[in-house]
C-alpha cells in the first residue's frame, strides 16, 4: 500500500496517536517533502491541528517520492519513541496504537480521573523507568500549575501512547497507592474513591472554612497522615515545605490531597484529625456522635428485678421501632430530623442503656444540644417509650449527656476566631508567655514547643493566637481565664473587647437586614 493510502485509511486514528515533540518534527526535517512543511506544522496551536497539518503533508506527498517519504517518517517516529504509530506503516513489533476500548474508558472517565489521581513523583517516576514517559513527557506535565491540571495533562499524553502503556498505568497506579483511581478504569479491588459528600466537605465550605480550623503546622498531623499511609513521603514533605509557610497554606495543600485519596484513606484522615486533638475539625466533615445514657424511672417499691426484666424488654422495643421506622417513633424522628440528627445506634449499657445520636453538622449539633438542655429530648423519648409500658410501672425517661462531648466537639465560633486574629497586633506588646501561662492552657506537646521556640517574643504570641483560633471553642475562653490568672488582665481586656464589637457589629448587620 502506498504512503497516500496508509494514512487516508488510518487519519482517525493517526490523528488521535501522533505525538507531534520537537523531537520528531526535529527529525522531519531530514525527510524529503515533509521538511519544507515543518515550520507550518510548528506554529499550529494545538496537537490536533498539528497533526492533521503532518497528515496533510504525508498524503500531498508526490507519487514518485512517496516511498521514500513514508521510510524516512516510519524511522523518525521510530526514533522518537512511537514505535507503535510506526506499525501502521510498517509493522515490525508487537505494538498497537491505544485500542478504541481503552481510549474510549480513558475519555468517558478522564473528569473523573483528574479529581483523584496524583501523577507527581511516585507515579510519574515509574512512568519514566518503565519507559512510558519521556523526560518531555513529564516536563509538560510538570509545567502545569495543579493536580487536576497535571491529571489532565498525564491523561491527555497517555492516549497517544501505545495499548500496553494502559494496562501498565493501571499497574502502576496500583503500585504507587492508588488503587482507587485504577477502580474508576477497571472497577476491580477493594478500594474505592472518596465519596462526593466527603470530597465535598474537603475542598468546600462558608466563609468560616475547614482550612481555618484545621492545625498542620503545629500540629503532629502530616506526620501521623503519612504513619498512617495516607500521605507518601513525597506529599509530607510536600506539605511541609509549602512557601509561605502557613497553617493556611498548609491545610489548603492537605485538605487538596486527601480529597484525592480513597474512601478507607479518608476515614484514617478522620482518625488522625483525633488522634491530634482536632475532634472539632471531625464535626465539621462527618459530624458528631453524641453518645447519651437512657435510665429508667419506675414507681416507688418496684423490685429491682422487675427493673432489669422491663428495661431488657424495652431496649429490644426501642430498637425494633426505630429499625422499622414505625408509626411509633415517627414524632421523636420528626423532632431530630428537623434539626439533622438521626438515631445511629441502640445498645445496652453497664447500669443503663445508651441512644448513639449523629448530628450531621456543626449547626445540628447546636440544635441537639439545645433540644437536651431544654429537656425537650427527655419529653419526646418518654411520651414515645413509657405508654407502652406504663401498666408496668415505667414512668419516665431520664437522659444523661456529658457536657465535654459538646465541647470537645464544638470548633472556634467565627466571632471568637475574629477576636483573636484581631488582637494579635495590640496583644504582641501586652502579653507575655510564660510556662505559668501555657500550663494553664491544653497543649499538646509538639504545639507547646512549636510556641516555646519562636524566635521572638512577637513569634511567640503570634504562635499561640494561631494555635488557640484553630482548636475547639472552649480554648477561646481558657485562653482568657489563663490571662487573668497570670495578671496579665490588660492582655484579656483586649480580648474581650474585640469580642463585644465583633457580637455588636453582627447583631447591627442582621438588624439592618431585617429592616430590609
Amino acid at each position: 500500500m502506498t504512503l497516500k493510502q496508509i494514512t487516508t485509511d488510518n487519519f482517525s486514528s493517526l490523528l488521535r496517536s501522533i505525538d507531534p515533540s520537537l523531537d520528531l518534527l526535529g527529525r522531519l526535517r531530514s525527510v524529503a517533502f515533509v521538511k519544507d512543511r515543518v515550520s507550518s506544522i510548528k506554529e499550529q496551536v494545538t496537537v490536533d491541528d498539528k497533526n492533521d497539518a503532518l497528515l496533510d503533508a504525508l498524503i500531498e506527498a508526490p507519487d514518485n517520492i512517496q516511498k521514500s517519504v513514508m521510510n524516512g517518517f516510519v524511522t523518525a517516529l521510530r526514533f522518537s519513541g512511537q514505535d507503535h504509530v510506526a506499525n501502521i506503516f510498517r509493522s515490525e513489533s508487537s505494538k498497537v496504537i491505544m485500542s478504541d476500548e481503552h481510549y474510549e474508558l480513558l475519555s468517558t472517565k478522564r473528569r473523573y480521573l483528574c479529581k483523584f489521581m496524583n501523577p507527581r513523583d511516585e507515579l510519574m517516576n515509574c512512568l519514566l523507568s518503565r519507559k512510558i514517559f519521556s523526560e518531555t513527557d513529564k516536563r509538560k506535565v510538570s509545567s502545569k500549575p495543579g493536580l487536576d491540571e497535571m491529571a489532565d495533562e498525564t491523561i491527555d499524553i497517555l492516549l497517544r501512547k501505545s495499548d500496553d502503556a494502559f494496562e501498565q498505568f493501571i499497574d502502576l497506579l496500583r503500585e504507587t497507592g492508588q488503587s482507587h483511581v485504577a477502580y474508576i478504569l477497571t472497577e476491580k479491588g477493594k478500594s474505592r474513591p472518596l465519596k462526593d459528600e466527603h470530597r465535598r466537605r474537603l475542598l468546600s465550605g462558608p466563609t468560616d472554612c475547614v482550612v481555618k480550623k484545621i492545625d498542620s503546622k503545629h500540629s503532629s498531623l502530616v506526620r501521623t497522615l503519612m504513619s498512617k499511609g495516607v500521605f507518601s513521603s513525597s506529599e509530607a514533605q510536600r506539605v511541609s515545605n509549602v512557601q509561605p509557610d502557613t497553617n493556611d497554606n498548609r491545610n489548603e495543600l492537605t485538605l487538596d490531597l486527601a480529597a484525592r485519596k480513597s474512601q478507607s484513606d479518608f476515614l484514617s484522615f478522620i482518625s488522625a484529625l483525633k488522634e491530634t486533638g482536632q475532634t472539632h475539625v471531625v464535626v465539621e466533615l462527618i459530624g458528631a456522635d453524641i453518645v447519651a445514657k437512657i435510665k429508667t424511672v419506675y414507681e416507688p417499691g418496684t423490685p429491682a428485678s422487675h427493673v432489669r426484666y422491663v428495661d431488657a424488654e424495652l431496649l429490644k422495643y426501642m430498637k425494633e421501632m426505630f429499625q422499622r421506622n414505625s408509626d411509633v417513633v415517627r414524632k421523636v424522628n420528626s423532632v431530630l430530623a428537623h434539626r439533622r440528627v438521626t438515631v445511629s445506634d441502640i445498645r445496652e449499657g453497664c447500669t443503663d442503656f445508651e441512644i448513639t445520636f449523629t448530628c450531621e453538622n456543626v449547626q445540628s449539633l447546636h440544635e441537639f444540644q439545645h433540644l437536651h438542655v431544654s429537656g425537650e429530648l427527655k419529653s419526646v423519648l418518654s411520651t414515645t417509650f413509657c405508654p407502652h409500658f406504663a401498666k408496668r410501672g415505667l414512668i419516665s425517661l431520664k437522659v444523661e449527656i456529658s457536657e465535654s462531648q459538646f465541647v470537645c466537639y464544638v470548633p472556634m465560633t467565627s466571632e471568637h476566631r475574629e477576636a483573636l486574629v484581631s488582637s494579635e497586633k495590640s496583644l504582641v506588646y501586652r502579653m507575655t508567655v510564660s510556662h505559668k501561662l501555657l500550663d494553664k492552657l491544653s497543649l499538646c506537646e509538639r504545639r507547646r514547643e512549636s510556641i516555646e521556640s519562636a524566635s521572638t517574643r512577637e513569634q511567640q504570641v503570634k504562635t499561640l493566637i494561631d494555635i488557640v483560633s484553630r482548636q475547639c471553642d472552649s480554648a477561646f475562653t481558657q485562653l482568657l481565664d489563663a490571662l487573668n490568672d497570670t495578671q496579665q488582665t490588660e492582655a484579656a481586656d483586649v480580648i474581650s473587647k474585640n469580642i463585644k464589637n465583633k457580637i455588636k457589629s453582627k447583631t447591627s448587620e442582621l438588624k439592618k437586614t431585617c429592616l430590609k
